[in-house]
């Protein structure tokens, strides 16, 4: 009786694959480039046209690409679209214009951090387990989120 139970509970595992996973690949394709979402919010994101986005946000999200070994591609826009684009899956990650009151209920947040005593969190893709994953384990090794 044994041996059909472990049988059957190898072959259930070696079914399971690789958890966690992402839906729409984000972790795959974030190695071509991770495309991050700007909302100007100041002082956390300054993200204008006319000069590279700057802030404590953009510097966060900068060290993330860098210890990952990721190419960062800013994409500075209105947080509405911006945030469509994310659910969308056309980004990897949006930041800034977030409030505790955001309306967007559908998109997935990372832990949170502090700014300047203030508690923040970034915007990213539902579904995309393994990337939550790995920025919010990020986030966690940084020292910077809340308890």
């Amino acid at each position: 009786m044994v041996r059909p139970v472990l049988l059957l509970l190898c072959l259930c595992l070696a079914a399971c694959g690789q958890y966690p996973r992402d839906t729409h690949d984000s972790s795959i394709r974030a190695r071509d480039a991770m495309r991050v979402g700007l909302s100007h919010d100041p002082p956390y994101v300054v993200a204008t046209s006319n000069a590279a986005p700057s802030g404590p946000e953009v510097a966060l999200i900068q060290a993330f690409a860098d210890a990952h070994d990721l190419r960062v591609e800013w994409v500075i826009g209105g947080h509405e679209a911006l945030m469509d684009d994310l659910l969308a899956h056309r980004l990897h990650m949006v930041a800034g214009g977030h409030t505790a009151q955001s309306p967007w209920t559908d998109v997935s947040w990372s832990r949170k951090f502090l700014v300047f005593d203030a508690a923040r969190r970034i915007a990213l893709p539902p579904g995309e387990n393994a990337w939550q994953l790995e920025v919010d384990r990020w986030l966690h090794a940084q020292r910077r989120p809340l308890p």
